[in-house]
């Protein structure tokens, strides 16, 4: 497979961006991640992982969302 089409796109993205991959994902490897990360078009870029985390976050959301309201809260008055 070619990886996710998410890094041919991202250079678009030019707007402060968050990524959090969950490391046991099966579908998006930590390269993959990493590219579609490295692909981003903005200077202002965040990429968490999330040891052990399924792709659908079960049982990590809350972790997942703690990190999304911190991440706004440095970016949003």
């Amino acid at each position: 497979a070619s990886g996710p089409r998410r890094a041919t796109t991202m250079p678009d993205v030019t707007i402060p961006t968050i990524f959090i991959h969950p490391t046991a994902a099966t579908e998006i490897r930590v390269h993959q991640a990493e590219a579609v990360r490295d692909a981003a078009g903005s200077t202002d870029v965040t990429y968490l992982t999330l040891a052990k985390a399924p792709h659908y976050l079960h049982g990590f959301r809350r972790e997942a969302l703690d990190h999304v309201v911190d991440w706004l809260r440095t970016r949003v008055p």
